[in-house]
């Protein structure tokens, strides 16, 4: 090659490449126009969760589409929950009698009435001698009332002697149907326990409180409330009866009285209309953490593994915003000369319509105004980073590419 040929052949490669630069812009495209206005952030509205309040029938259905609701054919209840735990099948409860007397009084065979009974998937005890008695659905307290009047039934004590009494051995696994304004609607299983907790457990002398099988932990399985749940609407359908329960004191600190759940419970929480900015924190009943996925393949990081992409910066607290990804995800800081301009794209999806939203936000503007949330806005659960580099880190890329083809042409024509 001749050096009027090596210098046409540079000079091509030189009008190509400045095309191409021309062509796709010196920048990675752009995804919006910095409208915040554009954004479901700017729609987070303050709720009125200064009280709690017992919502009566008639004000939940003047503020909700009774066609979200799925439920139908129930009661509703005009009272409040029941506080006390029902039993479940699957529950173990221990029968024993008190006195000596009673167990004279028995048959010579009395000894096979005392043991540990567990609630059948009908939700019935089998009792030796005693027709099936119904557990599921009543406190331990009103099947013992039970178990004591079939015994006095049955001629086996007189009437108003019998005293059987019943104690808790374990609460059962319970699968609870969830649906309305959480993550993950559908049915989920509380108070899961491996089989080695199973099989030590240790019967109680005293007090049942089934401490994973409260109503915050259904909405916790199924991924929290989201920020526009309204919680002071939520209702508990069980069997044909449906009551309705105000947990706005589980974020605000106010006293609420714990609910028991049973198995089949149904739960359903209501749309508010808009977010909530009271509910983009941890509480008994939102998300404690939320997984996000941060992509920075950029300078001064050469890979996901260079740029300490790991747990701690995937899995962030609820509550987290944008410029917290940023930073744990290494989009922030550096150079101030080539990273000041950086950015970072967004891909999240609004809470009332689960329509996607991509947003892009400087990092310097991140910086500058961490407080707005049109800005820096929350974090969703499995939303997408993306991080982008400065111009001038840009250009700089460029040149490297020119000298890359420039220096085999080089070498070439020597």
């Amino acid at each position: 090659m001749t050096s009027t040929q090596a210098k046409l052949f540079t000079t091509n490669i030189l009008n190509l490449l400045f095309i191409s630069i021309l062509i796709t812009g010196c920048t990675t495209p752009t995804l919006t126009t910095h409208n915040y206005e554009q954004h479901w952030y700017v729609k987070l509205k303050e709720s009125d969760l200064s009280s709690t309040h017992y919502v009566a029938p008639a004000a939940y259905y003047s503020n909700i589409d009774p066609t979200t609701h799925l439920i139908t054919h129930t009661t509703v209840s005009s009272s409040p929950p029941p506080s006390r735990p029902p039993l479940s099948p699957g529950d173990r409860i221990r029968l024993f009698s008190l006195s000596d007397l009673q167990l004279r009084e028995l048959s010579s065979k009395d000894k096979l009435l005392n043991g540990i009974y567990e609630v059948g998937i009908d939700g019935h005890i089998k009792f030796p001698y005693l027709p099936l008695i119904k557990a599921a659905g009543h406190t331990l307290s009103e099947l013992e009332v039970s178990v004591n009047q079939a015994l006095e039934a049955k001629k086996f004590f007189r009437q108003g002697m019998a005293q059987v009494s019943l104690t808790l051995v374990q609460w059962a696994p319970i699968t609870i149907s969830v649906s309305g304004a959480v993550f993950q609607p559908g049915q989920h299983i509380i108070n899961q326990r491996s089989t080695e907790e199973a099989n030590q457990a240790q019967p109680q002398l005293s007090g049942n409180l089934p401490n994973n099988r409260m109503l915050p932990n259904a909405l916790r399985a199924a991924g929290g409330v989201r920020p526009n749940a309204d919680i002071k609407r939520i209702t508990l359908t069980r069997g044909q009866t449906t009551y309705h329960i105000d947990l706005s004191g589980l974020v605000i600190g106010y006293p609420v009285t714990q609910v028991p759940l049973m198995n089949g419970d149904q739960l359903f929480v209501p749309d508010a209309g808009a977010p909530q900015q009271a509910l983009m924190q941890p509480s008994a009943i939102t998300p404690p953490g939320i997984r996000v996925y941060i992509s920075n393949l950029s300078v001064p990081a050469a890979s996901n593994a260079n740029s300490a992409i790991s747990k701690d910066s995937t899995s962030l607290p609820y509550g987290s915003r944008l410029l917290h990804a940023a930073v744990s995800g290494n989009c922030a800081g550096g150079t101030g000369a080539t990273n000041s301009n950086r950015y970072a794209i967004l891909v999240t999806q609004s809470p009332s319509t689960q329509q996607p939203v991509t947003i892009e936000r400087k990092i310097e503007g991140l910086l500058q105004s961490p407080e707005r949330l049109d800005v820096n806005p929350y974090l969703m659960p499995n939303d997408n980073i993306v991080c982008y580099d400065s111009t001038i880190t840009n250009f700089r890329d460029i040149g490297r590419t020119i000298l890359d083809i420039l220096i085999p042409v080089s070498l070439f024509k020597l």
